[in-house]
């Protein structure tokens, strides 16, 4: 039986960071990078990644701190000179906490017939600023912070199942990684859906949404299964 609807949060119910990273692309080719600037985006979320990847347990990081050695390397590995790092930083927290709410994301919150929670990739201040912002109710909030560690790993998954007080079985995620997101929260023996906007080539047999109100057409026919007794896995 379904009770409850898990939702990534930034790309999501807010935009991600597509617009900044122009920004940042715009400083490092101020500062003299050598890339191009869709090379200087795809070198962020590489090695963003790979921080977050790194830091668990007793080498787990805030997000803040994983900004500076995110760009650092990219400063390393492009030759920009002169580059101030903080600033840049102070962009990327200021982004986090006012990031426009997409507005799919704001119908489905207004009709969602079931309680949401919100289990992200994020600093717990930021988290709750932005929540704030945009006047938004979960019914429960669970972070990277909280987990000592980054989606998608298992364990964050099933911290927040706990936290939330629900079974693996209990819950359907949603968000817009496949990797972080669908493949994730799977990983954890959930049921999720890949918010696919962008239109990307996605696996066969893979549960994509144009949008997140195409969830509730979904969330009702879930429903009427588990009436049923139909497996849903």
């Amino acid at each position: 039986m379904i009770k409850a609807v898990i939702l990534d949060f930034y790309g999501t119910v807010v935009e991600e960071s597509y617009a900044l990273l122009d920004r940042v692309a715009d400083v490092f080719l101020a500062h003299g990078a050598r890339a191009r600037r869709e090379e200087i985006a795809a070198l962020w979320w590489k090695e963003f990644r790979l921080q977050c990847d790194g830091a668990h347990g007793a080498d787990f990081c805030l997000q803040r701190e994983l900004y500076p050695r995110t760009l650092e390397r990219m400063v390393w590995q492009t030759g920009a000179e002169g580059l101030d790092i903080n600033a840049v930083v102070k962009e990327i927290i200021a982004f986090a906490v006012s990031s426009p709410m997409f507005e799919d994301a704001r119908r489905f919150l207004q009709k969602c017939p079931l309680p949401y929670y919100i289990l992200s990739n994020i600093d717990n201040a930021e988290i709750e600023k932005i929540v704030a912002r945009h006047g938004l109710r979960p019914s429960g909030i669970y972070t990277s912070e909280d987990a000592r560690e980054y989606k998608p790993r298992k364990g964050i998954f099933e911290k927040g199942l706990q936290r939330f007080g629900l079974r693996a079985d209990e819950a359907v995620y949603a968000g817009d990684s496949f990797r972080n997101d669908y493949e994730g929260a799977r990983g954890a023996g959930m049921l999720s859906f890949w918010l696919n906007r962008r239109g990307e080539m996605g696996p066969d047999g893979c549960r994509a949404l144009p949008d997140l109100e195409a969830l509730l057409p979904a969330l009702e026919i879930l429903r009427k299964e588990s009436e049923h007794g139909d497996d849903l896995s």
